[in-house]
C-alpha cells in the first residue's frame, strides 16, 4: 500500500471504487483489448512510458503524470505481468473487473401521488416534499446565503441533463466534461446524463430558485457534469482517474460524488 501523501492520493483514485458495491464487468476474451490502470512508484509518468507500454504490447490511452497514472489498452494477456518487470511500476490491473453500481433510487411509475403540501417562503413549487432540506435546514441557510455563482460544484456522476428547466440556468460548459474513456471530453453536451443519477444529484446541489420543481441547496452556485459513471450507473477506475484529473486541473471549490467504495485496488 502506498505510504506518502502522493502516493496515497494516487491509490485512493485509482481504487475507490473496489470493495463495497463491487461488481465484476465480464472479463475480456483473450485478445480483447481492454484498459489498464498503471501506476508508477516515483509518482510520475516516466519519460519512456509510451516504449515500454508498447514493448509490453498495449498502447496508451491516457497518461497524468502530475500523479504518475497512465491508463493504457492491451489485448494481451501477458501485458499486465509483462509491464510490472519493469521495477518502476508498482501496479498494473485492468479495470474492466472493477467496477462500483449505483443504485437508481428515482420514483417509479407504481408509486402513489403525494402531496407536494404549501411552499414555504423562498422555495419552489415541489418544495414541501423536501423533507431532506428541511432536515438539514436548507432553506433557513439560503436564507442567509444562497451561495455564489464564482463557485463552482464539480459533480462527479453520471452527468447532468444541461436541458433540465431546474438546472440549465447553473450549468457550467467549459466545466463539463465526459470522461467514460479514461480521456477528457468537455463540454456539457458530451456529460449529458444517460441515467438519471446525475441529474438527481445535481438538482439536490443546484437546482435554481426559478418558479419550478425544487431549490437545491445552493441554487446559485455554477455546477459542472463530470461523467464518471455510464448509462448502468457502472463507475470504471480510468473514469473516476480522469474525473478527479479534471476537477483538480480546472480549480472546483468542492466536488459531489455519490457512489461508494473503500477497498484498495493495488496492494
Amino acid at each position: 500500500m502506498p505510504r506518502n501523501p502522493v502516493r496515497l492520493a494516487t491509490a485512493a483514485a485509482s481504487s475507490m471504487l473496489v470493495g463495497g458495491l463491487l461488481f465484476a464487468a465480464p472479463v475480456a476474451a483473450a485478445g480483447t483489448a481492454q484498459n489498464y490502470v498503471v501506476v508508477y512508484s516515483s509518482s510520475a509518468v516516466p519519460w519512456d512510458a509510451a516504449r515500454t507500454i508498447s514493448a509490453a504490447g498495449g498502447s496508451v490511452v491516457a497518461s497524468y503524470n502530475a500523479i504518475g497514472v497512465v491508463i493504457a489498452s492491451s489485448d494481451r494477456a501477458t501485458f499486465a505481468s509483462k509491464l510490472k518487470a519493469d521495477r518502476r511500476v508498482s501496479g498494473a490491473v485492468a479495470s474492466g473487473t472493477f467496477a462500483t453500481q449505483i443504485v437508481n433510487d428515482a420514483a417509479t411509475t407504481d408509486q402513489a401521488p403525494v402531496d407536494p403540501g404549501t411552499p414555504a417562503p423562498g422555495s419552489d413549487p415541489l418544495g414541501g416534499l423536501q423533507w431532506d432540506m428541511n432536515q438539514i435546514h436548507a432553506p433557513e441557510a439560503r436564507a442567509i446565503n444562497g451561495g455564489s455563482a464564482s463557485v463552482l460544484v464539480g459533480d462527479i456522476d453520471t452527468g447532468l441533463d444541461y436541458t433540465h428547466a431546474d438546472l440549465a440556468a447553473n450549468v457550467d460548459d467549459a466545466g463539463s466534461v465526459n470522461c467514460l474513456s479514461g480521456v477528457p471530453v468537455p463540454g456539457k453536451v458530451a456529460a449529458m446524463d444517460d441515467n438519471g443519477h446525475g441529474t438527481h444529484t445535481a438538482g439536490t446541489i443546484a437546482a435554481a430558485l426559478n418558479g419550478i420543481g425544487i431549490v437545491g441547496v445552493a441554487p446559485n452556485v455554477r455546477i459542472a457534469g463530470i461523467k464518471a459513471g455510464n448509462a448502468n450507473g457502472f463507475f470504471f477506475p480510468e473514469a473516476v482517474i480522469c474525473a478527479f484529473m479534471w476537477v483538480g486541473t480546472h480549480h472546483m471549490a468542492v466536488t459531489n460524488n455519490s457512489y461508494f467504495a473503500d477497498t484498495w485496488l493495488f496492494n
